[in-house]
C-alpha cells in the first residue's frame, strides 16, 4: 500500500483551500494580513490585528497578526500570525507562528520561547494533541481563520517537528531559560507553499 500517496489523498483538499483562498483575495486586491485592517487602516509595528486577538468561541483557540520593524523580520516577511490554544486557569499556550510573504504567502513556521508571548508553557507532547483536532475556524474574520486552520492541517508534520525541537533547544538550556532573552524561537524552518502544492497537482 502506498501510504504516502493516501497521506495526499488526504490533505489535497486542504491544499487546495489555502490557494483558493488566496487567489480570491488576490481578486479584490486583499490577501490575509490586509483582511484584519479596518477601513482605512494601516499596519502600524507591533500592534496587533485584529483588536482584540480573535477568538474562536466553541474552543478558546485564538490568534493575532502583526509585524516587527525590517530589521528584525525575514527579507520576504511582511509579519506573522501567533496561533494559540486553551491552557489551564483560561490562560492560552502558544502553538506556532506562521511568517507570510508581501503577498500572503506563508513562508515559515516557527516557536516561541515562553517570554515572548507571556504563554502558559505545555510541552510538545500536548500541543501535538490539539494539532490533531484543529479548531480555529470560528474565529472572526473566519475567511483567515479557516485559512488558517488549513495550513495547520497541511503543514500538521512540520509543525510537530517543530514543537518537539522547540522542546529539544530549551533542554540545553540553564534553569531561567524561559526568560532568556537570547532565546527568542528555539525551532524555525521555512516552508514553500508552491512546492508543497506541486504535490497534489495543482497548480497556481
Amino acid at each position: 500500500m502506498d501510504t504516502s500517496a493516501s497521506t495526499h489523498s488526504h490533505l489535497a483538499p486542504d491544499a487546495t483551500y489555502i490557494v483558493t483562498q488566496i487567489a480570491a483575495w488576490a481578486a479584490v486586491g486583499q490577501n490575509a494580513p490586509s483582511r484584519l485592517l479596518g477601513v482605512g487602516q494601516e499596519f502600524v509595528e507591533w500592534a496587533h490585528y485584529p483588536q482584540p486577538d480573535a477568538v474562536d468561541p466553541r474552543s478558546g483557540w485564538r490568534f493575532y497578526y502583526h509585524a516587527h520593524p525590517p530589521e528584525q523580520r525575514l527579507r520576504a516577511e511582511h509579519g506573522h500570525f501567533h496561533i494559540f490554544v486553551p491552557a489551564p486557569t483560561e490562560q492560552f499556550s502558544h502553538l506556532i507562528g506562521v511568517s507570510v510573504s508581501n503577498k500572503g504567502f506563508p513562508i515559515r513556521l516557527f516557536t516561541t520561547n515562553r517570554w515572548v508571548t507571556g504563554e502558559v508553557w505545555q510541552p510538545a507532547g500536548i500541543l501535538e494533541s490539539y494539532l490533531d483536532h484543529p479548531m480555529l475556524a470560528h474565529a472572526p474574520p473566519r475567511d483567515v481563520a479557516n485559512w488558517l486552520e488549513h495550513i495547520l492541517i497541511l503543514f500538521n508534520t512540520e509543525i510537530k517537528s517543530l514543537i518537539r525541537a522547540r522542546d529539544a533547544r530549551m533542554e540545553q538550556f540553564p534553569p531561567r531559560k524561559f526568560d532568556d532573552r537570547r532565546l527568542r524561537m528555539p525551532s524555525q524552518v521555512p516552508i514553500n507553499l508552491i512546492r508543497k502544492l506541486s504535490r497534489y497537482d495543482i497548480n497556481l
